[in-house]
């Protein structure tokens, strides 16, 4: 697309001109009546002699008004320049049409976003790219000190809101200033087009999901995590959310076919912890726990004897996907059985493996996938085992609409618009899985069709 070198300001009914603008002026009338001097002194010799004085002076007026001219168009300001990466031809045609929705009046009127000064009002400059997928892109505004502006509450829904028309499938999502501080950018996506996993109800279903690297998780269309990078997972949903298919019949059977070994353990006895041999009696959770620390010492061991500095880099050492379910049930449980035996220290045993197993396990090849109905340190995991579950989160249902319960996993995001969310809908952070999910994201889990 075209770029803009000089910034463009709109005049308004009472500003002033601006230097160039007079050069210009001032230009034009000098040569005309040189013009019009040149054409007297061709056409009537008997006037010419008298004429040749104020037609050289003319002429040293339209030189010293070009100059000027010259002089003062190319000192006005400049605009910030960004770097937009290069797009297909259906991307460019789209990001075309977006922008032309960003018209002088929704800059001024709607979102405010140009400045009003003596000259006029100052046009931010306006990027849009858009993937090759069409579905995401992102809006680039100019920030000609209207950050402020561009930060208020619910801004984000106002720029929405310009997506109208048969564009308004897209929505912003987050938005952010550039390194330098020179744009604001507007991340947008296709958010009614939905991205969810559809699979049938067969016992090769998951097949199609599965990926060829083994780390690799496969949560959505457009989301995988990563496990080699962010090795532990927080999945926090009210009852009948979809917690429980998420992660039994979807997430451990797909490790299962990516050649991990999984164990499922809740506090609420299931068909998940008999299917993948965990266990429900909580004394028995924290025993599991306990001797998965120690599978744990001895991969660390056997790491560093080899030289090697993470399991990624042994053969024969596959992924260990840990599943605890019902964690405040479990600490419930657990702090009932210390009152009744204080000499059995359940909660604290539970604490330091569980702590250890979060810290430590991701070098080792252990993988949490901690799961509760609530985020808080009753409900869900201690505190230094909660922050090392942060990095991929997924909630659902009226966890994900409540700010208190993002507070605690999804650090500086619990002020969000207030959504409705349906079964198996809600907000995914996951970091390692691109710009987009480093913030709370609209996600739906996977659908089995019966």
């Amino acid at each position: 697309m075209r770029k803009r070198r000089f910034r463009r300001i709109k005049p308004t009914s009472n500003c002033k001109l601006q230097g160039y603008q007079i050069s210009l002026i001032a230009f034009v009338v000098t040569i005309s009546i040189t013009g019009l001097l040149l054409y007297i002194s061709l056409s009537n010799s008997i006037l010419a002699p008298y004429i040749a004085k104020p037609l050289l002076l003319f002429y040293l007026l339209d030189a010293i008004f070009l100059s000027l001219l010259v002089l003062l168009f190319t000192k006005r300001e400049e605009v910030s320049t960004i770097s937009i990466p290069s797009m297909s031809s259906k991307s460019k045609k789209l990001a075309k049409k977006l922008k032309q929705l960003f018209n002088d009046k929704q800059i001024t009127d709607v979102l405010k976003l140009s400045n009003s000064t003596r000259y006029g009002d100052e046009m931010p400059e306006i990027s849009v790219w858009v993937n090759e997928t069409l579905i995401d892109g992102y809006i680039a505004i100019e920030n000609i000190a209207n950050w402020e502006r561009a930060d208020r509450e619910k801004f984000e829904q106002r720029v929405s809101g310009i997506l109208s028309g048969k564009y308004q499938r897209f929505s912003v999502v987050n938005s952010e200033l550039t390194a330098g501080d020179s744009y604001i950018l507007f991340y947008f996506e296709d958010t009614l087009t939905s991205q969810r996993l559809i699979v049938k109800d067969n016992i090769d279903s998951l097949k199609p999901f599965v990926n060829d690297d083994t780390h690799a998780i496969k949560l959505s269309k457009d989301l995988i995590w990563h496990s080699d990078i962010v090795p532990m997972m927080s999945i926090i949903a009210r009852t009948r959310a979809g917690k429980s298919v998420l992660a039994g019949r979807y997430l451990a059977k797909l490790m299962l076919l990516q050649g991990w070994t999984v164990e499922y353990n809740s506090a609420k006895y299931d068909r998940y912890v008999k299917e993948f041999n965990g266990q429900s009696e909580p004394t028995k959770i924290v025993e599991r726990a306990e001797y998965w620390c120690s599978i744990m010492d001895d991969r660390l061991s056997k790491i560093n004897e080899a030289g090697k500095e993470k399991y990624l880099e042994m053969e024969h050492m596959p992924n260990i996907g840990l599943f605890f379910d019902e964690l405040g049930n479990l600490n419930a449980s657990l702090e009932s059985l210390d009152k009744t035996d204080k000499a059995l220290k359940a909660t604290s045993r539970w604490t330091n493996a569980i702590n250890r197993l979060s810290a430590t396990g991701g070098s080792a090849g252990i993988h949490i996938i901690a799961i509760s109905q609530f985020a808080t340190k009753e409900g869900f995991l201690p505190s230094l085992a909660r922050v090392n579950c942060s990095d991929a989160v997924i909630m659902l249902g009226g966890a994900a609409d409540s700010a208190d319960e993002r507070k605690y996993l999804m650090s500086g995001f619990a002020d969000m618009a207030k959504r409705s969310y349906g079964k198996g809908q809600g907000l995914a952070r996951i970091l390692g899985s691109g710009k987009k999910w480093e913030v709370p994201h609209f996600y739906e889990t996977p659908w089995f069709e019966e």
